[in-house]
C-alpha cells in the first residue's frame, strides 16, 4: 500500500474538502509524523477533522499509517490503519 492510501478511506460528502491545518513530529527520535486536517463543508464551515499518524519503527524501518476522521462532536466517521511496503 502507498502512504496516501488513507485518502481513499475517508468519507467526504458532496462539496466537502480537506484543509491542511498543521504538522508535527512525536517520539524520542521524531519517528512519528502527525498531520492535522479540517473537513470544510460547502458553506466554508468546519464540519470535522482528520488526524494522520505516520510512524516509522526504529527497528526494521516499517511504516505504519493510522488515520482517523471525526465529526465536530468527536464521533468517529472513518478509521484506517495499514503498513506501507
Amino acid at each position: 500500500m502507498q502512504a496516501d492510501h488513507w485518502k481513499t478511506q475517508i468519507v467526504l460528502n458532496e462539496g466537502e474538502q480537506l484543509k491542511h491545518e498543521g504538522s508535527r513530529t512525536s517520539g524520542f527520535m521524531g519517528e512519528e509524523d502527525i498531520e492535522s486536517y479540517s473537513v470544510i463543508g460547502p458553506d466554508g464551515a468546519k464540519v470535522g477533522s482528520i488526524t494522520v499518524r505516520d510512524h516509522t519503527a526504529v527497528k526494521g524501518f516499517r511504516r505504519t499509517i493510522y488515520a482517523i476522521q471525526n465529526d465536530l462532536a468527536g464521533k468517529v466517521i472513518a478509521e484506517t490503519r495499514y503498513t506501507v511496503s
